[in-house]
Order: C-alpha cells, then structure tokens, then sequence
C-alpha cells in the first residue's frame, strides 16, 4: 500500500534491478537508443513484476514529446488511490564528452530546457524526473555519475538549475550535466521509493465509472489530463491507453498494482 516502507522497498528494488540489466544492455549495444532503453524498461517491468503485482507496459510509436516534455508516464495503483510519476530520457553518451545531446530548437532555445519548462504545469501533481542513461562500466565517472543505473534528477532540481546557469539560450553540456549531478543525484531506486512511499506527487483517485483518473493542474484548470487504467490484464495493446499516449504526445505507458497477488506476497 501507499505509504508503506516494505513495499516501497519491493519496488524500488525491482525497479532498480531492471534499471541496472538495460544499463548492462546499454553498454553491449543491445540496446542503441532512449527509445530503445525506455521500451526494454517498461516491458522488464511488466515481465518481472508480474507473478507478484498486477503490471501492464505499453509502447507507442516515436513521439514528439513536445506538449509534456516527458517520455514516459508510471502508474502505480492501491484500492482506489493512484500515484503517478512521469520521467524524460537522455542519452548523453558520457564516454564522448562533446557529444551534443541538447540543441537549439528553431526558436533558439535549449530543447532539454524546453522540455523542463513544458513538465512545469504537473510539477504540484506528479512526480517528475529526468533520467540520464550511462553506457559506462558501473563504477565509471561515479561520482558524480550514478554508481549503477541511471542517474536521475528530480524536476525541480533540473529547473533550478537551468534557471540559475540561464540554459535558455544555451544548449546543456555534459559539463553542466557534470556539475548538477554532483549537486543533486539520485538513483532510481531513491525516485520509486519515494513516490511509492508518499513523499514524491500527489495521491489522486480513481474514477470508478471508467477506471481512469482526472488530473487537473492546480494553477490553471485549463490544463487537465486523463489517465486511464488498464481494463484488461492481457498482452494486447489497449485502445484507450493508446489514445492516451498519442493524444498526450507520450513514449510509454506502465501499470503497477501495488495490492498484488496477497496470497503470493504472504508466502516470502
């Protein structure tokens, strides 16, 4: 249940787990792009969650990502209360240090700052972090760099840091990702606990009438999201959650039930 310091540790674990096997994939060129990293994780997810919770995973074609500035949505579900965290992945390629992972957009601005700016309207709602990948041997450039994983950054983290090194007109360098890392830092294991624990995005219920639930931006109703819940546990595509990912220029969707198969859970 939400709240909870044992099942938060269950998923945080898994999730960091499934984290550090892409990693390993990253480094092999199994796996050769965000999208690449971002469906394998969704999927491991589903995969590996499954026996003991409730998961679904669901990949749309390529998006822009422009509206939300974010890859992927997580949805975790206990009773009628949901918690929902929301991520982008970069791929810097820190074995290149000049790799130019950010750019300009057409209106000279810094896409990844632009992303950041565009996660800003559910940053009192969800909770929301950049990924960084590392195709690095673990250990590699730690620190600043995550040991193993992914190096994550809470939003706020991200934004503040653009705003006072004024990354708008500038792209991000490896660099700046460098010294923000050193400064704010976090697995991923660090990200999942906290949202699954209550301490990271709001608690929002379920609307039992359609199984989806109703986001509205607190600053400005104008902006509002539904999210829909699975409705039904096969491997086939859902047609509601695609319309959702497409119509909310979104990657990926994942799906996990925290109440879980109690007769299973009792028996470790």
């Amino acid at each position: 249940m939400f709240g909870d310091h044992v099942t938060a540790h269950r998923i945080a674990f898994q999730f960091m787990g499934i984290d550090m096997k892409c990693r390993a994939e990253l480094q092999k060129c199994t796996l050769v792009s965000e999208r690449d990293y971002v469906t394998a994780f969704g999927t491991r997810i589903r995969d590996s969650l499954f026996h003991d919770f409730d998961c679904y995973s669901q990949t749309l074609r390529p998006a822009v990502e422009q509206e939300n500035g974010v890859d992927g949505i997580i949805v975790f579900k206990f009773g009628n209360d949901v918690k929902i965290g929301m991520f982008e992945a970069k791929r810097p390629q820190l074995k290149h240090k000049s790799c130019r992972w950010d750019y300009l957009s057409g209106g000279g601005l810094s896409h990844f700052t632009e992303q950041i700016e565009n996660q800003r309207k559910w940053r009192d709602v969800f909770a929301i972090w950049e990924m960084f990948m590392n195709e690095m041997p673990d250990g590699h450039l730690s620190p600043p760099f995550e040991h193993f994983g992914s190096t994550c950054i809470w939003h706020n983290d991200a934004f503040r840091y653009a705003a006072v090194n004024a990354l708008y007109l500038s792209a991000w360098t490896t660099d700046h990702l460098k010294i923000l890392a050193a400064q704010d830092s976090v697995n991923l294991y660090t990200i999942i606990y906290n949202i699954v624990i209550c301490k990271r995005g709001r608690r929002l219920t379920v609307n039992p009438a359609d199984s989806s639930v109703t986001v509205l931006n607190p600053a400005d109703n104008s902006f509002s999201m539904e999210v829909p819940l699975p409705s039904a546990r096969s491997r086939d595509d859902d047609l509601r959650i695609a319309s959702f990912l497409e119509r909310n220029n979104l990657d990926h969707y994942t799906f996990v039930d925290l109440a879980g198969n109690k007769e299973h859970l009792d028996s470790h």
